[in-house]
Order: C-alpha cells, then sequence, then structure tokens
C-alpha cells in the first residue's frame, strides 16, 4: 500500500445518503452537501459509514454512492468508503467495488454479531488486505459491535501493514490512550466521538470522523484547529457551545435527527431509511432553535473567512 497515514489529517464528515421522497439516492443532494463541506474546511468526506446508512442499501446502490461521491469530491480530498459487512467475503467483494468506484481508502469495521478473539481480529483485517489490496482504515466501535479491538491487537494490525489508520469510537479515554501511545506515530488516528474531539485531538488524534460535522463544518473545524493548536480549554469551550445540539442530534438513531437538522439549514437530504424512522415531533421542536442559534453562528465565521 502507497499511501502515507501523515497525509490523513483533518477533519472528514461521516456524510448521510441523501434520499428523494421514494427513497431513492439523490446524487444532486449529495453534490449540494459536499460542496458546503468543502467550502467549510472539510479535508475530505466519508461516505457508507454508519451516518451513511450502509446496511440499510443493496450493493449496487452502496457503488452508486462512491462514485457519485468521487464526482462530487472533484479531487479535493479524499473520499473513505465504510464497509460494514459483518463476514469477510462480503466485506471483500464490496470493498473491492467500492475501490473500483474510486474510494481512496476503505473503512473496515470489526466483524460483528459473531464473538471474534483478538488473535481472530488480527487476521482477518490482514485476510483482508491481502484480498482487497487497498489502504485501509479500522473502524473500532464496540458500542455497535460489541467487540473491543484491544491496543494491542491494533498494534500487531499494524505490524502487519494492514492498516494505516483507525475510526476511533471507543468511548472509553483510557483505551484510546493506549491506541495513541502505541502506534499514534504510525497510523492516522481519528476521533469518531463526536463529543471527545478536543480530547481526542490532544491525545493524538489527527483528525476526525464525525457525523456533526456536516451541519456546522466551520464551527467543527475551528474546535479541532483550536486543540491541535494546543489551546485544549479554549476548544472545550466551543465544543460545550454545540453541547445541547450533539444531545438532540444522537437522541434517535442516526442519522434520523442529523438529516432533519440537515433541512433546516436548507441542506434537505431526505429522510432515514428503514428500520429507522423520522425523528418525533418534540425532538423537531427541540432541534430547530438549537440549529438556529448555531446556523447564525456559522454564518458569522463564513463572513470571517471571507473578509480574510
Amino acid at each position: 500500500m502507497s499511501f502515507q497515514p501523515s497525509s490523513l489529517q483533518g477533519m472528514f464528515p461521516a456524510l448521510p445518503t441523501p434520499v428523494d421522497p421514494s427513497g431513492r439516492f439523490d446524487a444532486r443532494a449529495l453534490g449540494v452537501l459536499v460542496d458546503y463541506l468543502f467550502d467549510g474546511g472539510m479535508a475530505g468526506v466519508v461516505a457508507l459509514g454508519g451516518t451513511g446508512e450502509y446496511l440499510a442499501l443493496l450493493p449496487d446502490e452502496r457503488i452508486e454512492v462512491v462514485r457519485a461521491t468521487v464526482q462530487a469530491t472533484r479531487g479535493r480530498g479524499p473520499v473513505i468508503a465504510g464497509v460494514l459487512a459483518p463476514g469477510f467475503r462480503e466485506a471483500v467483494r464490496d470493498g473491492k467495488a467500492l475501490r473500483a468506484a474510486g474510494a481512496d481508502l476503505l473503512m473496515l469495521v470489526t466483524p460483528y454479531y459473531v464473538a471474534s478473539t483478538q488473535s481472530a481480529l488480527r487476521e482477518y483485517f490482514a485476510a483482508y488486505a491481502d484480498a482487497v489490496g487497498a489502504p485501509t482504515l479500522l473502524y473500532d466501535i464496540p458500542y455497535k459491535t460489541m467487540v473491543t479491538v484491544q491496543p494491542q491487537t491494533i498494534a500487531g494490525m499494524v505490524d502487519d501493514g494492514s492498516i494505516v489508520g483507525m475510526k476511533a469510537c471507543n468511548p472509553d479515554i483510557g483505551h484510546f490512550l493506549q491506541v495513541a501511545a502505541l502506534v499514534g506515530e504510525r497510523i492516522a488516528v481519528l476521533s469518531g466521538e463526536d463529543h471527545l474531539l478536543p480530547v481526542h485531538v490532544a491525545a493524538g488524534a489527527r483528525g476526525s470522523v464525525h457525523a456533526t460535522a456536516n451541519l456546522f463544518p466551520r464551527q467543527c473545524r475551528r474546535i479541532f484547529e483550536l486543540a491541535r493548536g494546543g489551546r485544549s480549554g479554549d476548544a472545550l469551550r466551543a465544543l460545550h457551545g454545540m453541547h445541547e445540539l450533539l444531545q438532540a442530534v444522537f437522541a434517535e438513531g442516526n442519522p434520523g435527527p442529523l438529516k432533519e437538522a440537515l433541512a433546516m439549514i436548507g441542506l434537505p437530504v431526505g429522510c432515514a431509511l428503514r428500520p429507522l424512522a423520522p425523528p418525533g415531533a418534540e425532538l423537531r421542536r427541540r432541534l430547530l432553535p438549537l440549529v438556529q442559534q448555531l446556523q447564525q453562528r456559522e454564518r458569522e465565521l463564513a463572513g470571517q473567512a471571507g473578509a480574510a
């Protein structure tokens, strides 16, 4: 693999997959969203993660989404494609197809439902690297998969050359600190927890893969830049200003509330796909003033950038 982990830095929003009222993929809406994100200073984008509803899409639809994302990105940053298949052969099939569709990197989730040992997880990623041959990120999200990849196992994956980075969605700070100490200089460790961004960056994360960056990229980037510049206190205070929004966006199944909030800022991307449902009326009422307040702040930051 020729990809250099040092080149994977910054914020990579986890894109929702836009759909029309019939539930079909809406490439035009995706293009508008991608332009908005790059205008807001994002370093690249992630298609087909959990926010992108990988499991609700058919294989051909996933290919269409990645192909359209690559076209919309127009070389402005890397396109990372999530592979959330639970089984090895399906993951290999999808990874090869998404790579052929133009994805620069793959983000492979740990196998779930079955209970893998740590040695089996290490072998799984090594076999995947051999079978697909694409730069791959480990997607570690134990509260969804019920599988925790131990720091020593991650170090073994790095030794094997199986991964060039990881999306760290383990909210255990001790676990993150061990990972950063073991492999933070060798791979791109990216924060996957929106509410821990300043902490993860201070601990060694080179960037993030977050859902809420879709809404207010300039504010999220400011938090990242403050933390990266050693101003963790300022970064935490800026994050606190978004705390209520983060709680609301994840109050029901992601990306339902996120898609609702995007519509509120003039970026409609349709509804979440089954088995998810649109957010309830109470949550919509809760979201609206939070979104409006932060949208004004986003406009102010955009104006400052334009003036500069």
